[in-house]
């Protein structure tokens, strides 16, 4: 299935060219011995008429991003699923649309990915515990979809990102906006010279507490932080759209209204500077109202040199403040199927929707965010 899918980083080879080119290297050879790292099982190329086989850890964060699009593609089966919790019932896997007589349930994702042959593997556990699945699938030569952030804290970033590297593997995380029409029409509008260079952004994430959060949100060390986990979003977008890197972030976040989970800020605001020597803002909060008619409320806009671009997300608009009269509401193109879109990648049939070095860049931005307002310091990026 083609996908229309640009990146603007780097030049794309599919992931088994990646991969010959690692495994050819003795350096890198060498390298994996003195690690003590698993070596990748022998490449098999995957094309449309490849069946992939999918396992899935957890179902923690947006797990459906994945299943709710094997129904709907060729060749691809739900093969396993590995519980997030001791105890967890596991009921709902056979009732999925997803699910076969194949799917096997497993208490222990480590068994799973042991005795399971996967192609493709998603992390849906407790934030803090996403890196250590994606590094054991990584090890075994499994792509990996996570839940992002890609993890909780530098340290094991690094780490992960050095097991990707290693291993050859496609590694991407689920920062889905950028499937959004709204989006897409409005980064096309910016590549088309439509406002000029971007020099001022500022952008807006803003959700339903709801009425109970998982356990894992009550404390800093396995939440990880509002900034992470809900400002990512927008650092992407803001990002993605404009086609503007940052250098310095500073911030504040706080708790003022759910003291159930004091780990988990329900506010945070930031202040980025851009490489061209423009400015960003991005404010986010846990504190939509329950009545509201949706959960959230996404808002990005773009002031450039030659005119401004707003987006709304409640209303789905696109609206172009353009110079000589080239003003109005821009048309938006179809929505992109995110996990479509990965396996496309996967079959060399498109570039990535989000790159293994985009989903280590944004969540090494992130978590500096984060660090930003725990020091009420100025970070560099």
């Amino acid at each position: 299935m083609k996908n229309d899918v640009d990146h603007p980083v780097m030049p794309y080879k599919p992931f088994w060219i990646r991969r010959r080119e690692f495994l050819q290297s003795a350096a890198a050879g060498a390298g994996l011995a003195v690690a003590g790292i698993t070596a990748v099982p022998a490449e098999r190329k995957i094309t449309s008429q490849t069946s992939i086989r999918v396992g899935l850890i957890g179902r923690d964060g947006h797990w459906e991003i994945l299943l709710n699009s094997i129904p709907r593609l060729s060749n691809i089966r739900w093969a396993a699923y590995a519980k997030g919790r001791p105890g967890e019932d596991s009921a709902w896997v056979e009732q999925h649309p997803a699910s076969s007589r194949e799917t096997r349930v497993y208490d222990d994702y480590q068994e799973m990915l042991e005795k399971e042959s996967l192609e493709v593997v998603g992390v849906c556990l407790p934030f803090f515990q996403n890196p250590e699945a994606s590094i054991a699938a990584a090890r075994r030569g499994i792509h990996v979809l996570s839940e992002k952030p890609a993890a909780t804290d530098l340290s094991d970033l690094a780490r992960l990102e050095h097991q990707v590297h290693q291993s050859g593997i496609q590694y991407s995380i689920m920062l889905d906006m950028r499937t959004l029409p709204i989006f897409r029409a409005a980064r096309q509008a910016v590549q088309q010279g439509a406002i000029g260079e971007p020099i001022l952004i500022s952008s807006q994430k803003s959700y339903k507490y709801g009425a109970k959060r998982p356990w894992f949100y009550r404390e800093r060390k396995t939440y990880g932080g509002t900034i992470p986990w809900v400002g990512i979003h927008a650092l992407d977008y803001m990002e993605w759209v404009s086609g503007q890197k940052y250098t310095h972030v500073a911030a504040y976040e706080g708790n003022k209204a759910h003291s159930q989970s004091p780990g988990c800020e329900d506010h945070a605001g930031l202040l980025l500077r851009l490489a061209n020597g423009g400015t960003a803002t991005c404010h986010l909060d846990l504190l939509r109202p329950e009545a509201a008619p949706t959960h959230g409320d996404d808002r990005l806009r773009i002031a450039g040199s030659e005119g401004v671009l707003e987006v709304w997300g409640v209303e789905e608009r696109v609206r172009l403040l353009g110079p000589r009269g080239k003003s109005g509401d821009l048309p938006l193109p179809p929505p992109v199927d995110f996990f479509t879109a990965f396996v496309a990648e996967l079959r060399g049939e498109s570039q990535p929707l989000v790159s293994g070095v985009e989903a280590f860049d944004i969540t090494r931005t992130s978590l500096k965010a984060r660090d930003a307002a725990d020091t009420g310091t100025w970070v560099a990026l």
